[in-house]
């Protein structure tokens, strides 16, 4: 690989963990996913992978993937399961992680977002404590506490990043910093 294309390869492979990273801090600060960050995942999955050596049969099935998260994803949102930020994250994420890491990552997601619900259960009750708390809105102990949402965007982006040395579109040299 030319040096040109390793460094375009590295280039379009770091948006990934950095709109993941854009996405948590955005939800953790306003309940706020931007649309960007979605996108940004989305688009940059396939310079990377076809970079990275991933075939084309392997690229239309990542994208597959993430089709069938939104999907399912807005079956949750029409429910009021889940936001429609946290909907399109977790389908952009799902391109990236594709068939062999999907089971993973839903039982991460799900797994970080219960964890995620416990400790905003034990801000709201001892909140008053932390005067860090008090500067996020959602994590306030007044009487809408119960209806107020769980910052998702934070699972799902922890969720992606665990299992990244785990995708053949990430550049081999990260193995050694990923664990992998």
């Amino acid at each position: 690989m030319t040096f040109l294309a390793a460094t375009l390869h590295w280039l379009s492979a770091a948006v990934y963990p950095l709109a993941l990273a854009w996405a948590a801090f955005s939800d953790s600060r306003r309940l706020m996913i931007p649309n960007g960050a979605s996108i940004a995942i989305t688009l940059s999955f396939l310079p990377a992978a076809l970079l990275g050596g991933v075939g084309l049969g392997a690229v239309a099935g990542h994208y597959a993937v993430g089709m069938g998260l939104l999907m399912a994803g807005l079956v949750l949102f029409s429910r009021g399961f889940l936001g429609g930020g946290d909907v399109k994250l977790l389908a952009a994420a799902g391109v990236w992680i594709g068939w062999n890491d999907l089971g993973a990552f839903l039982v991460l997601v799900t797994l970080i977002g219960g964890g995620l619900a416990l400790v905003i259960l034990v801000i709201r009750k001892f909140g008053g404590q932390w005067p860090w708390a008090e500067s996020m809105e959602w994590l306030g102990n007044g009487p809408d506490a119960k209806a107020q949402p769980v910052p998702y965007g934070i699972a799902i982006g922890l969720a992606a990043v665990l299992l990244l040395s785990r995708n053949p579109a990430v550049p081999a040299s990260w193995a050694g910093l990923l664990g992998g």
